[in-house]
């Protein structure tokens, strides 16, 4: 079982990917992976597909740049007595901080994190990201971290207690220590009962087909893993729901308050996923753009947004077939956008696009999954 993983450009122009893995999630024997991809560029000059390591579609046009990369064997750089879970990443100057969970039980995790160089070949010894912490979970949950101009870090964190609640955490030290911020959650006293749907197709027996995820997580409701970016000075998280859709909150103080979650209109199938502003200013986020909860995993999509995310329009589906392609993580080097994804939970799968072919994107279909106003 492979699951979570996360993806970073390094500075040399390599890709680091981690990920959790073992025989099913949740099992005491899952360990936290680790691969460096060397890509290599190169124009396609047939019009064919180009390498199988590189994610090539049909009739793609001579000329169009692509990519093949070179990963290294997996590495396992936990040895741990408990379950480990969702690796996360920072490059920061010229180290990398690995965040990730340890706990057989979701609602007691633990945050470690471990230090390399850039040119990841040893890693330090685990440590607690706060030691001594027992609320469930510090730090980035899922989704990486991002810097700000002043040199803030800002990780979006979230507890799965009852009421699943999210929080951003921030570090002006560099990631030495952490400063969290009030609990962020749903009033389900005014919401409507889960997906309707599934309810009846349950009462009738016919249950909907459920991911393989860890039964711990089967009865929780509300908001968790959220994702973070910035636009003109404002802080934008995103969250992952219960509820069918996406949920939205807002700082204007560098992430020390935010606002009451509220419902955006992307529709979300309570599954991780990801976004990354590029240098340009230009969104992209990767999602299952999936209505219900605990709905399909696939299909996975690539959306682009406006600057401050007010419209979303989708232009590339990644994968369409029955199965699981979930928890994806974006990054982007000078060439192209990256991004790595589950693959049936067999494989981590990653595919590229390159700045050249998203550009001739102009003209996007508007995603069936997004409600314009």
């Amino acid at each position: 079982m492979c699951h979570s993983s996360c993806l970073a450009a390094l500075p040399n122009g390599s890709l680091l990917c981690v990920w959790f893995g073992g025989s099913r999630e949740g099992a005491a024997d899952t360990e936290i992976y680790y691969s460096v991809g060397k890509p290599f560029y190169f124009e396609n000059k047939t019009g064919r597909p180009g390498h199988s390591g590189s994610h090539i579609r049909d009739g793609q046009p001579e000329g169009m740049l692509t990519a093949s990369c070179q990963w290294s064997d997996p590495v396992c750089i936990t040895n741990t007595p408990e379950a480990c879970w969702n690796p996360v990443l920072l490059i920061q100057h010229e180290h990398v901080l690995l965040f990730f969970k340890t706990g057989n039980t979701i609602a007691d995790w633990k945050t470690m994190v471990m230090l390399s160089r850039t040119d990841p070949v040893y890693w330090g010894h685990p440590r607690p990201l706060v030691p001594g912490d027992a609320s469930g979970g510090r730090g980035p949950v899922r989704a990486k971290p991002i810097i700000l101009p002043s040199g803030r870090i800002c990780a979006g964190g979230s507890i799965e207690r009852g009421d699943w609640l999210s929080f951003c955490d921030y570090s002006d030290n560099y990631g030495i220590t952490w400063n969290r911020t009030a609990l962020m959650g749903l009033n389900l006293l005014n919401l409507p009962p889960e997906d309707e749907a599934a309810l009846k197709a349950e009462e009738q027996g016919e249950p909907a087909p459920l991911p393989p995820v860890s039964s711990q997580s089967l009865n929780g409701r509300g908001v968790i893993q959220p994702v973070l970016w910035q636009d003109k000075g404002r802080l934008h998280m995103y969250m992952r729901s219960t509820e069918g859709y996406i949920y939205s909150s807002i700082s204007d103080d560098e992430g020390k308050h935010w606002t009451e979650p509220q419902l955006t209109e992307l529709y979300n199938n309570n599954s991780g996923f990801d976004l990354i502003r590029t240098p340009g200013g230009r969104l992209f986020m990767a999602c299952n753009p999936v209505k219900g909860n605990w709905g399909p995993r696939t299909p996975l999509a690539l959306f682009m947004g406006k600057e401050d995310g007010s419209r979303w329009e989708m232009f590339l589906r990644l994968e369409k077939e029955k199965g699981e392609f979930s928890y994806p993580s974006l990054t982007y080097t000078f060439n192209g956008l990256w991004i790595s994804y589950t693959y049936n939970r067999k494989n981590i799968a990653v595919a590229f696009l390159p700045w050249r072919e998203i550009a001739q994107c102009r003209k996007f279909r508007i995603s069936e999954a997004v409600k314009q106003s």
